[in-house]
C-alpha cells in the first residue's frame, strides 16, 4: 500500500522518523495459504481459475521499476511490496497440505505479480486429502503452460468489469445521500443497506480483484464513497445479539427472528469483508484508510466474537438466560454440545477472513493507538477460548502484526496474556493444537498450545534488521556499519528482555494458589512447549526462553526468601529442563556423522563451516516463507542471534588479550595470535550476515549454491548443532551443580524436589551417576533424616540399577540396607525395585539374599505385606508353562537358596507368605497359587531324587548335600502349610529315614522327613500295611541310636503313625518300658551310693533314658489301657516321681535331661505343673540368683514349649469346633484347657518377668519369649506385664526390642491407656535393666543408644504415647517431676531420664517447647528452694544479718525473713517469663501436677515479689574461700546440695540442648504457652544435626562418687565451686524480653555465654549465641558484671515504676487497672472523666500480644461501649502508650505482668 508522498512532506519530521522506525522491513510475506497447523487438520478446496492465473517476472519487474519511480524515498513500503511477492511456483509440499476452499458463492482466483494474497480463506472445509492433491497435480501441470496476462488485460475480465458496475450502480442509487447527516445512534436509512446477495458477491469480487492487484485502478472517491456506505452496512450488523431472547410465543417466532438477526449480521460481515479488501489492496491511495470505517470493522468484529462466536464454540462464555446455578467453568464445558449451526460456521470463517485482513492492513497502515489497543485485546481473547484454533491462528499474526511495530503497546499485551492465562483451555481434547512440523519417537505428529506458540512469535517479531542502503555513499559505509551493528545487537536485546519479563512474571504467579487458581499445571504446560519447540527452525526463541528460564529458576530455588511453594515449583521445572538438556547432548553425539554429509551437501567451497551451516538453515527458511510467513520472524532472529554472538565474541577475546597483555610476556605470543584469528573468523562471519541481510527477498533464489536446499530435519539437525555452541546447551553442569548444592538445604520440600530432578537426569543418562558429585550427593541423601528424601534417592538408585545392571552391584548394598529404613514408602520403593531387578535380571547373583530380605518383610504394614505377597506371588507362585523346564529348574533353585540361607532365622516368613497367598484364593474359581504349589512341590520331589543320584557318584558331594537339605526342608515348609501337596509323595519319601548318618546334613534330612511324614500319613487314604510297618521300625530304630533333636522328632513321627493310622501301642509300651526300667535300676542305684563308679560309666544311658522317657510320655498317654493293661499303677506320677529324683542330681547335665524329660511330660498332663515339689523346684530355678543358667533358661524353655503346644492344640480345637459349630450348642464348649494354662502361667508369672532383670541376653530372651506367648493367648491380665516390656524394649538387642516394642503395639490396640498408665514406672524399670546389663558397674547408665545418631532407649514408648496430647503432657511432666528435689530420685537415674528426654524423637514444635516451659517452672522452685537451703547453713551469712522489715508494692510492711537478696534477684528475673495469666491456666486441659506446680511457683513468686529491690547485693559476690570459711561444721548438707543441684543441672543442661537442638530464640521460648491451641506449635521440628547431649559435671560427680564420698578438702572445694558456678547459672537463667525493634539485648548474650561456659558444651548453635561479641566474653571471666548489670537494670526498672504512679491521671488515657471483681489479665481501659470516688473508665478489649479495642455490651438489643468505675487505688499502671498498630510494647507487658503476678500472689 503507498503513502501518498504530499501527505508524507507535509508531515513533521519526528512523525517520520517514527513511522520509518516502526515499520520494519522483511515483512511477513503474506500468507498464501493458511498453515494447517490445528488439531483439526481439514484441507482446503483448490479452486484457481486458470485462464486468470498470472505469475510473470516481467510483470513484477515492470511493476517494480514502476513503483521506484513512483516514489523513490518510500523505502519502507517498496520492501514490504518485494517481501510480499508470491514465489508461486516453489510451494513446499513437504508438510504443508495446501488447497483452496470456497464460501458463498464459487470463487475465482486471479494470481497477481504484486500479490498473491487473496482474501485469505476462511476456515476449511470437509473434502478429502485426495481429491486436493490431485488437483493440486493437474494445477501443477497447467501452470507450466499458461500464458501471463497483462494489468491491461485484467482489466478486461469479466470480473473486474462486473465490479465496476456494482459500484457505480450502488453510487448512483446513492448520489444524493448525505452521509454525515446520521449520528451513531440514529436509524439508518433502508437505502443505504445492500441487498444480502449483493454484499456477498461484492465481497468474493473485490477478494479476486484485490488478488489480481488492479484495485489501485478504480477512482479513489468512488472507492472513499462505497467505504462509507460500507461502514454504515457495517454498523447495521454491528451491535445485534444473536443469543437474545425476544420473548416470542411460538417456537417458530423465535426462530424467524433469530435468522432475521443472523442474516443482517451475516451482511454486516460481508461488508467489513469487502473494505478490508479494498483497504489491502496493493498501492491504494491513502485516502481510503478511512479510520472511522477501520473502527467499526473492529467493533463489529470484537462483539461478534465476544457475543456470538465464543458463547457458541465455547460453553464458559454462555450465560444462562434463567439465571442457573454456576457452574465451573470445567462443569460447564464438560456439558456442552458440540453441534453448531451452519450460519454459525458461515459467520465464523468470514470474521477468521477479518481477522487475516485486518493483520494484512496493519503491515499497510499506521493506526491510531485507541485503535491498535482495541486490535491487540481483540486478537488474544481467542487464546482462552475452546475450540476456534483456526481463529487462534489467524489472532496470532494480528497479535505478532502490532506486537512487532508498536513498541508501546508490547507492555500492555503482554500484561492482558497474563491478566487472561487462568482461563486457559484445560480438557485434555482442547489443550494443545497448534500443530509443529516435527514428530515424535512414534511418528504422531507433536503439538503445543496456541497461546505458546503466540508467545514464541511475539518475541520472535520483536527483532529487526536495518535497511540495505542501496544509495548511500561509501564514505559514510563504514559509520553506518556500526550503527547497523548496534542496531542489530539492541533489537536481539529487545528480544531479551522481552522474554525474560514474560517468564519472570509468569514464574512468579506460580507459588502458592492465589485463590482458585493455580498457575503451575500452565506453567508446566508452557515449559514442556518450550521444550517440544526448542531447537526447530521455526521456533529460534524457544532455546532463548530456556536458557533466560534455566538462570532464573537457579535463582529462584536457591534464594531461601523465595516463598516454598515457588522454590519447589522452580526446581521442578529445572529438572524438566536438565533432564532435556542431557537428553540433547546424548543425541547430539550421534550428529556428527549428519552434519558432515550436510555440509557435503551444501559445500560452496573451504569457507567456515558454521557459517556454510547458518546460510544453509536461512536458505531453508527462505524457501519456506511462502507458506509460512512467520518464517521471515524465524530468519530475522537468527541473523540477529549469530550477530550478537559473533560481536560477543569478539568482545571477549578482546578481554582475555588485555588481561594477557597486562600480564606481559613473550610466551603469549601464541595466544594473542589466536586472538588474532578469533577477531577475524567473527569479521568474516559478521561480514557474511551483513551481505545476507542486503539480498532483497526477490534476489535469494539466485543467491542459492544448489537446487537442493536441506529438508526439514537436516534443518532440524543444524540448527541443534548451532545451538550446541550457545549458553543453553553448556548449561547443564551449571543446573546439575545448583541442584546438587540444595541438597543440603533445611527445607525437606527442596531436598525431595532436588533429588526428584536428579533422579530425572539419571533417567535418560545414567552415565552421570559416576560423576563424583552426583555419588556423594546421593549417598548423602540416603541417610537423610526426612523420609521422602531418602525415598526419592532410593528411587533414583532404582532407575539406575535397572538401566545399568552392570553397576547393580556397585549399589547393591547401599539399596538393600534401606529394605529396613523407617518410613514405609522407602520400604515399599526398595521392595518394588528388587522385585523389578529379581525380573529383568534373573542371573544377578544376589538375587537369594535380596528375596531372603523382600520375604522378611511379609508381616511389616498393610502395604508393604500386600506388595511382598504380590511380589512372591509373581516371582515364584505364578504357574509354570510345562515346557519351560528352565524356568522352572530356575525357580526351584532360587526357593532353595532362599530356604537354604534362612536356616538360621527361622522360617516363619515362608509360611506367613504361603498362607497368604492361599488365603486370599480361598473362594476364587481359578487357583493360579494352589496350581503353582503343586508344581513347585512334584519339581521339588523330581530334584530330590536327581540330587540324590549324583551325590552316588559325585565329588562335590557338600554342595548337592546341602541342596538336598534345602529342597527338603523346602517340602516341609509345604507340607507344614498344605500336607495333602504331599500325600502322593509319601511312598518316596520313607527311604529317607535310613539315610546314613555322617554330617549334619544327613540328620537335618532324617529330622524333615520325619516332620513331613507326621503330617502327611494321617492324610493317606488306605496305606499299605508293609509301607506303614517299615515306617514304625525305621523310626524305633532311629529312636534307639540317634540323638536328642532327631530322637525328638523321630518319636513325635511315631506318635502320629500310631495315634492316628496304625495303633500299634504294644510296639511302642515296649520301647517305654526299656527305658522306664533303665531308670527306675539306675535310680535305684544311686539311691544306694551316689559315688558308685557304674553311674559315671552309665551317665550317657541315663541322659538318653531321661530324655527318651519323657519324649514318649510325651506323646503318648501311658495310662491309657491300650497301653498298661489292667495295671492299676499310675504311671504318669510315677514317671513324675523317677525325674524328679534327678533334678536333684549332683550332675548339671543330669539335671538339665530330667527339667527336659519334666517339660515332656507337662505338655501331655499339665496338671502336674500345680504338684508343690514341681512349684518349688522351678520357683528355686528361676528366683535363685546363683543357680545355673542353663536349667534357668531350660524352665522357661519348658514352659514356652508348653504355651506353644497348648497354642497349637487351641488352634486345632477351634478348627474342629468350627467344623461342628452349626449342630453343637456354646454352652458345651467348655474351654478347660485354657482354664488350666492361665492358672499355670498365673503361678510363674512374677518368677518369669524378673527374669527380664538377668544379666545373660538368653535367659531374656527366653523369658520375653514366655510372657509373649502368655499374652497372646490372653492368660493373664496385660496390665501387670506393660513395665517390665518398656523396659525390655531398652535391651540393646534389636531383636528382644522389637519384640517388646510389638507386645506394647499390640496392648496399646485392644487397651488404650495401659501403656501411658504404666509409662513412668516403665522408664524407671528400664533404667534397672540397663543396670543389671551393664559390664562395667562403675561406669554411669546413659539413656541413649549411639548408632548413626543418639537414640533415646524408651523412644519407642514416647512414640506411643506421643500420639495423645494429654498423655504425652501428664507422662512429661512426671518426670520432670523426679528432677524436684523432694523426690529425692538418684543422680544416675536423673542422668537416665534426661538422656531420653534429650534424644526423644520429637516431631512437632510443641513438644519440646512444652519441657523446656516446665523445666522454667521447676528451676524457679526447686532451684531457689535449693540455694536457700544451702544459704542457710552458710555459718557468718546466717548469724550476721539482722531481720529487716521492707515494704511490699502495697506498702504495707513485712517482718517475714527474706530469702537472700541473692535470690531474690534471681526470682525477680526468673518471674517474668513464667508469670502466665491466671485465665490461660485455669483454661489450662493439661493434667492436676502441672497446675500443682505452678501454683507452687507463684507461692514462691508471692515471697519473692516482697523483696527491696534496691537492695545491693555487691557484697554477696562470694568468692570459694569466703563460701569455705562459712561452712558449718556438719558438712552432710553440703553433699545434700551437691547431690540435689544435679537435678538442676541436668534440667539446665536439658534445657539448652533442646534449644540447640531445635534452634529456638529465647523469644521464642517465652511467648510460648501450654495454653494456646496445638495448631500453633503444629510446626515440624528442624534438627540440627551434631548437637550431643553431654552433661559434664552429672558426668564427673557420678565418675568420681561423690554421692557417697569422704569429705576431703579437695571435695569440699569442689562442691563449693558447684555452688557458685550454680549460683551464677541461676542468676543468668531468664533471657530479657527482646527490644522493640528485636534486638537481642546484652544480656541475653551474657547469659548465653554464661550457661555455654558453666555447662561445659561449645557456643551453643542457636542464633543469639552466634551474634556474641569477645568483651562480653571477658566481662564474664572477670567476674559475673552481667549479674549486677541485671540488678542495676532491675533496679532502674522499679525507679521508673516509682515515678510512673505519681503522675496524675488525665481523660483518655490508657491505664492498667486491678479491679478485683473482674478475673481478667490485664486489665486496660481508657479514662472518660474523673468522679468523687475516682475515675469513670471505658473498658478496652486485647490481649498480651494482640490489639486493643473499644469493648462493648449488651443492652437490650443493641451493643454498647462498656463504661465502669474504679477506685484510683484500682489502677497498677498509668499512661500507657499503645503502638501504632494499638498493641502494648515489650516493655509494658512485662512490667503489667510482673505486677499482675504480684497482686495475685498476695490476694491469694
Amino acid at each position: 500500500g503507498g503513502i501518498d508522498q504530499s501527505v508524507l512532506k507535509e508531515l513533521p519530521p519526528e512523525l517520520l522518523a517514527e513511522i520509518e522506525s516502526t515499520m520494519p522491513l522483511c515483512e511477513r510475506v503474506k500468507m498464501n495459504k493458511r498453515k494447517r497447523s490445528t488439531v483439526n487438520e481439514k484441507p482446503k478446496y483448490a479452486e484457481i481459475s486458470s485462464e486468470d492465473d498470472n505469475d510473470s517476472v516481467e510483470a513484477f519487474e515492470s511493476s517494480r521499476k514502476r513503483h521506484k519511480r513512483d516514489k523513490s524515498d518510500d523505502k519502507p513500503w517498496e520492501y514490504e511490496e518485494r517481501d510480499r511477492r508470491s514465489s508461486g511456483d516453489h510451494r513446499s509440499s513437504r508438510h504443508y497440505h495446501e488447497g483452496r476452499r470456497s464460501s458463498g458463492s464459487s470463487r475465482y482466483r486471479d494470481r497477481s505479480p504484486e500479490d498473491s494474497d487473496m482474501d485469505d480463506s476462511p476456515p476449511p472445509s470437509l473434502s478429502e486429502v485426495a481429491r486436493k492433491m490431485k488437483k493440486k497435480e493437474k494445477q501443477k501441470k497447467r501452470k507450466a503452460y499458461e500464458p501471463k496476462l497483462t494489468p491491461e488485460e485484467m482489466m478486461d475480465s469479466s470480473t473486474f468489469k462486473r465490479f465496476t458496475a456494482s459500484i457505480e450502480n450502488i453510487l448512483e442509487n446513492l448520489e444524493d445521500m448525505d452521509f454525515t447527516a446520521f449520528g451513531d445512534d440514529d436509524e439508518i436509512p433502508q437505502e443505504l443497506l445492500l441487498g444480502k446477495h449483493q454484499l456477498n458477491e461484492l465481497g468474493s469480487e473485490s477478494a479476486k480483484i484485490k488478488a489480481m492487484g488492479i484495485m489501485d485502478k478504480l477512482s479513489t472517491d468512488k472507492m472513499v464513497k462505497v467505504l462509507n456506505i460500507l461502514e454504515k452496512n457495517i454498523q447495521d450488523g454491528a451491535k445485534l445479539s444473536t443469543m437474545l431472547n425476544h420473548n416470542n410465543d411460538t417456537e417458530d417466532e423465535e426462530k424467524l427472528w433469530r435468522d432475521l438477526i443472523m442474516e443482517r449480521v451475516t451482511k454486516s460481515a460481508d461488508a467489513c469483508l469487502m473494505a478490508l479488501n479494498i483497504m489491502t489492496s496493493p498501492n491504494m491511495p491513502k485516502a481510503v484508510y478511512i479510520e472511522d470505517v477501520i473502527e467499526r470493522v473492529i467493533q463489529y468484529t470484537k462483539f461478534h466474537l465476544q457475543n456470538t462466536l465464543y458463547p457458541q464454540y465455547d460453553p464458559v462464555y454462555r450465560v444462562d438466560p434463567h439465571g442457573g446455578g454456576l457452574l465451573s467453568s470445567k462443569a460447564k464445558r464438560a456439558k456442552c454440545s458440540t453441534h453448531k449451526q451452519r450460519v454459525i460456521v458461515m459467520l465464523y470463517n468470514k470474521v477468521c477472513d477479518i481477522v487475516t485482513n485486518l493483520s494484512e492492513l496493519l503491515e499497510i497502515q499506521l493506526l491510531t493507538d485507541t485503535t491498535i489497543l482495541q486490535v491487540s485485546s481483540m486478537g488474544i481473547t481467542p487464546f482462552f477460548v475452546e475450540g476456534v484454533s483456526e481463529l487462534q491462528l489467524c489472532a496470532i499474526k494480528l497479535v505478532t502484526a502490532v506486537f512487532s511495530r508498536y513498541e508501546k503497546h508490547r507492555q500492555l499485551i503482554l500484561e492482558e496474556i497474563f491478566t487472561s492465562l487462568a482461563r486457559l483451555p484445560t480438557s485434555k481434547r482442547s489443550l494443545r493444537n497448534f500443530r509443529l512440523n516435527s514428530t515424535d519417537t512414534d511418528g504422531e505428529p507433536m503439538y503445543i498450545q496456541m497461546v505458546t506458540a503466540l508467545v514464541l512469535q511475539l518475541i520472535q517479531c520483536v527483532v529487526h534488521l536495518p535497511l540495505s542502503e542501496k544509495d548511500s555513499n561509501t564514505d559514510e559505509e563504514s559509520n553506518k556499519k556500526v550503527d547497523h551493528d548496534v542496531l542489530i545487537t539492541n533489537s536481539y536485546e529487545t528480544a531479551m528482555r522481552t522474554a525474560q519479563n514474560f517468564l519472570s512474571v509468569f514464574l512468579k504467579k506460580c507459588g502458592s494458589k492465589q485463590g482458585e487458581e493455580d498457575y503451575r499445571p500452565l506453567f508446566e504446560n508452557f515449559v514442556q512447549d518450550l521444550l517440544s519447540t526448542v531447537n526447530k527452525p521455526e521456533w529460534p526463541a524457544a532455546e532463548l526462553l530456556l536458557s533466560l528460564l534455566g538462570r532464573l529458576l537457579v535463582h529462584q530455588f536457591s534464594n531461601k526468601s523465595t516463598e516454598m511453594a515457588l522454590r519447589v515449583a522452580s526446581l521442578d521445572y529445572l529438572g524438566t529442563v536438565a533432564a532435556r538438556l542431557r537428553k540433547d547432548a546424548v543425541s547430539s553425539k550421534m550428529d556428527q556423522r549428519s552434519i558432515d554429509r550436510i555440509l557435503k551437501q551444501v559445500s560452496g567451497g573451504g569457507e567456515d563451516e558454521i557459517q556454510q551451516l547458518q546460510k544453509a538453515l536461512l536458505d531453508y527458511l527462505d524457501e519456506n516463507a511462502d507458506t509460512d510467513p512467520s518464517l521471515m520472524f524465524s530468519r530475522k532472529f537468527y541473523i540477529a542471534q549469530w550477530f550478537r554472538d559473533t560481536t560477543m565474541e569478539t568482545e571477549k577475546a578482546m578481554k582475555s588479550q588485555n588481561q594477557k597483555e597486562d600480564e606481559e610476556g613473550a610466551h603469549h605470543a601464541k595466544e594473542i595470535e589466536t586472538t588474532g584469528e578469533i577477531m577475524q573468523r567473527a569479521e568474516s562471519r559478521k561480514k557474511f550476515l551483513r551481505s545476507i541481510i542486503k539480498t532483497v527477498p526477490s534476489q535469494f533464489s539466485t543467491l542459492k549454491m544448489n537446487s537442493d536446499t536441506v529438508d526439514y530435519d537436516d534443518s532440524c539437525l543444524i540448527v541443534r548443532y548451532l545451538a550446541s555452541m550457545r549458553p543453553f546447551a553448556q548449561s547443564f553442569d551449571i543446573y546439575l551443580t545448583q541442584i546438587l548444592r540444595v541438597l543440603g538445604e533445611n527445607a525437606i520440600a527442596v531436598r525431595t524436589k532436588a533429588m526428584k530432578c536428579l533422579s530425572e537426569v539419571v533417567a535418560v543418562d545414567p552415565s552421570i551417576l559416576a560423576r563424583l558429585d552426583m555419588q556423594r550427593g546421593v549417598h548423602g541423601r540416603l541417610m537423610d533424616n526426612s523420609t521422602s528424601v531418602r525415598e526419592a534417592a532410593v528411587e533414583l538408585l532404582g532407575r539406575f540399577v535397572l538401566c545399568r545392571p552392570q553397576l547393580a552391584e556397585q549399589y547393591y548394598e547401599m539399596l538393600i540396607e534401606r529394605i529396613l529404613d523407617t518410613g514405609i514408602s522407602v520400604r515399599k520403593r526398595v521392595i518394588k525395585i528388587l522385585r523389578d531387578i529379581c525380573i529383568e535380571q534373573p542371573t544377578f547373583p544376589k538375587i537369594t539374599e535380596m528375596c531372603v530380605k523382600m520375604i522378611r518383610r511379609v508381616n511389616d504394614e498393610e502395604g508393604i505385606k500386600k506388595l511382598v505377597n504380590e511380589t512372591f506371588q509373581k516371582l515364584w507362585f505364578t504357574p509354570t508353562p510345562n515346557h519351560d523346564k528352565e524356568a522352572m529348574t530356575r525357580k526351584i533353585l532360587n526357593i532353595t537358596d532362599v530356604v537354604a540361607a534362612c536356616r538360621d532365622t527361622g522360617y516363619d516368613w515362608f509360611e506367613q507368605l504361603l498362607q497368604n497367598l492361599l488365603k486370599s484364593e480361598e473362594d476364587a474359581s481359578y487357583k493360579p497359587v494352589k496350581k503353582a504349589c503343586t508344581q513347585l512341590v512334584d519339581n521339588l520331589v523330581e530334584h530330590i531324587l536327581k540330587y540324590e543320584e549324583s551325590l552316588a557318584d559325585s565329588d562335590n558331594k557338600g554342595v548337592n548335600s546341602n541342596r538336598l537339605v534345602a529342597c527338603i526342608t523346602t517340602l516341609y515348609l509345604f507340607s507344614k502349610i498344605r500336607p495333602q501337596l504331599m500325600v502322593k509323595h509319601a511312598m518316596t519319601m520313607q527311604p529317607y529315614l535310613t539315610t546314613k548318618c555322617n554330617t549334619q546334613s544327613d540328620f537335618m534330612v532324617i529330622c524333615n522327613v520325619a516332620k513331613i511324614l507326621e503330617l502327611v500319613v494321617p492324610l493317606m487314604e488306605h496305606p499299605s500295611e508293609t509301607f506303614l510297618a517299615t515306617i514304625e521300625e525305621d523310626l524305633m530304630k532311629l529312636i534307639i541310636k540317634h540323638g536328642m533333636t532327631v530322637v525328638q522328632h523321630t518319636v513325635s513321627c511315631l506318635g502320629a503313625v500310631v495315634n492316628k493310622v496304625t495303633h500299634n501301642y504294644k510296639f511302642v509300651w515296649a520301647c517305654f518300658n526299656r527305658y522306664y526300667g533303665a531308670l527306675t535300676k539306675l535310680k535305684m542305684q544311686h539311691h544306694e551310693d551316689p559315688n558308685s563308679t557304674v553311674l559315671s560309666a552309665n551317665k550317657p544311658a541315663l541322659l538318653r533314658s531321661l530324655f527318651t522317657v519323657g519324649a514318649l510320655c510325651r506323646h503318648f498317654d501311658f495310662d491309657q489301657e491300650e497301653f498298661k493293661g489292667n495295671s492299676k499303677v499310675i504311671i504318669k506320677e510315677k514317671v513324675l516321681e523317677l525325674l524328679l529324683y534327678f533334678t536333684k542330681h549332683s550332675d548339671e547335665e543330669v539335671q538339665t535331661k530330667a527339667i527336659i524329660g519334666l517339660g515332656f511330660a507337662f505338655i501331655q498332663h499339665p496338671s502336674l505343673m500345680f504338684e508343690q515339689d514341681v512349684k518349688n523346684l522351678y520357683n528355686s530355678i528361676l528366683s535363685d540368683k546363683n543357680s545355673s543358667i542353663n536349667l534357668k533358661i531350660q524352665v522357661l524353655k519348658n514352659l514356652q514349649t508348653y504355651l506353644q503346644e497348648e497354642d497349637t492344640r487351641m488352634q486345632q480345637a477351634d478348627k474342629e469346633w468350627k467344623k461342628v459349630a452349626k449342630q453343637e450348642d456354646l454352652k458345651e464348649m467348655g474351654d478347660i484347657s485354657s482354664g488350666m494354662s492361665s492358672s499355670i502361667m498365673q503361678l510363674y508369672l512374677k518368677q518369669v518377668l524378673e527374669a527380664f532383670f538377668h544379666t545373660q541376653s538368653s535367659v531374656r530372651h527366653y523369658a520375653l519369649n514366655v510372657i509373649a506367648l502368655t499374652l497372646n493367648q490372653g492368660l493373664i491380665h496385660p496390665v501387670q506385664c506393660v513395665p517390665y516390656l518398656i523396659a525390655m524394649g531398652t535391651d540393646p538387642e534389636p531383636t528382644m526390642r522389637n519384640k517388646a516394642d510389638q507386645q506394647l503395639v499390640e496392648i496399646d490396640k485392644k487397651y488404650t491407656g495401659f501403656i501411658h498408665m504404666k509409662a513412668v514406672a516403665g522408664m524407671k524399670m528400664s533404667y534397672q535393666v540397663q543396670q543389671a546389663i551393664m559390664v562395667n558397674p562403675n561406669e554411669a547408665v546413659r539413656g541413649f543408644r549411639q548408632d548413626d545418631s543418639a537414640t533415646a532407649l524408651c523412644s519407642h514408648l514416647y512414640t506411643m504415647v506421643r500420639g495423645n496430647r494429654q498423655h504425652r503432657r501428664a507422662f512429661l511432666i512426671a518426670l520432670l517431676n523426679l528432677f524436684d528435689d523432694s523426690a529425692k530420685t538418684e543422680v544416675n537415674m536423673l542422668l537416665y531420664v534426661a538422656d531420653n528426654l534429650a534424644c526423644f524423637p520429637y516431631q512437632t514444635q510443641e513438644e519440646p517447647l512444652f519441657i523446656m516451659h516446665h523445666i522454667d517452672i521447676t528451676l524457679s522452685v526447686s532451684g531457689s528452694n535449693l540455694l536457700q537451703t544451702f544459704k542457710e547453713t552458710l555459718l557468718e551469712l546466717s548469724k550476721s544479718r539482722s531481720k529487716p522489715s521492707y515494704r511490699d508494692l502495697r506498702g504495707s510492711t513485712i517482718t517475714t525473713p527474706p530469702p537472700s537478696p541473692l535470690i531474690s534477684v534471681i526470682l525477680m528475673i526468673h518471674s517474668d517469663s513464667l508469670v502466665k495469666e491466671r485465665k490461660k491456666e485455669r483454661k489450662s486441659e493439661s493434667s492436676d501436677e502441672e497446675s500443682d506446680s505452678e501454683d507452687e511457683a507463684l507461692r514462691s513468686r508471692k515471697s519473692r515479689r516482697r523483696i527491696n529491690s534496691n537492695s545491693d547485693s555487691d557484697d554477696e559476690e562470694e568468692d570459694v574461700e569466703k563460701v569455705m570459711r562459712s561452712l558449718p561444721e556438719d558438712l552432710s548438707p553440703l553433699l545434700e546440695f551437691a547431690n540435689a543441684s544435679q537435678g538442676i543441672l541436668l534440667l539446665l543442661m536439658l534445657k539448652q540442648h533442646l534449644k540447640n537442638l531445635c534452634g529456638f530464640s529465647d523469644s521464642k521460648i517465652q511467648k510460648y504457652s501450654p495454653t494456646e491451641s496445638a495448631k500453633v506449635y503444629d510446626k515440624a521440628i528442624n534438627r540440627k544435626s551434631g548437637v550431643q547431649f553431654n552433661p559434664k559435671q552429672t558426668l564427673d560427680y557420678l565418675r568420681r562418687h561423690l554421692a557417697n564420698a569422704v569429705i576431703t578438702e579437695e571435695v569440699k572445694r569442689s562442691i563449693v565451686k558447684q555452688y557458685l558456678d550454680f549460683k551464677l547459672l541461676m542468676e543468668h537463667l531468664d533471657p530479657d524480653e527482646e527490644d522493640e525493634d528485636g534486638e537481642v539485648s546484652a544480656s541475653t548474650h551474657a547469659r548465653n555465654k554464661a550457661i555455654t561456659s558453666l555447662l561445659g558444651g561449645g557456643s551453643p548453635k542457636n542464633n543469639t549465641a552466634e551474634t556474641e561479641d569477645d568483651d562480653s566474653e571477658g566481662e564474664e571471666r572477670a567476674g559475673g558484671t552481667s549479674g549486677s548489670l541485671r540488678r542495676s537494670k532491675r533496679t532502674s526498672d522499679s525507679g521508673e515504676l516509682a515515678v510512673q504512679m505519681n503522675e496524675t491521671v488525665d481523660v483518655m488515657d490508657v491505664i492498667a487497672i486491678c479491679c478485683p471483681k473482674y478475673k481478667d489479665r490485664p486489665q486496660i481501659a481508657r479514662v472518660v472523666q474523673k468522679t468523687s470516688s475516682g475515675f469513670s473508665v471505658q473498658w478496652m478489649a486485647g490481649s498480651y500480644s494482640g490489639s486493643w479495642t473499644e469493648a462493648k455490651r449488651r443492652d437490650g438489643r443493641k451493643l454498647v461501649p462498656w463504661v465502669d468505675t474504679i477506685k484510683e487505688s484500682d489502677i497498677i499502671y498509668k499512661k500507657i502508650a499503645l503502638t501504632s498498630a494499638n498493641k502494648l510494647t515489650n516493655k509494658v507487658v512485662q512490667t503489667l505482668r510482673s505486677l499482675y503476678a504480684a497482686k495475685d500472689g498476695t490476694s491469694s
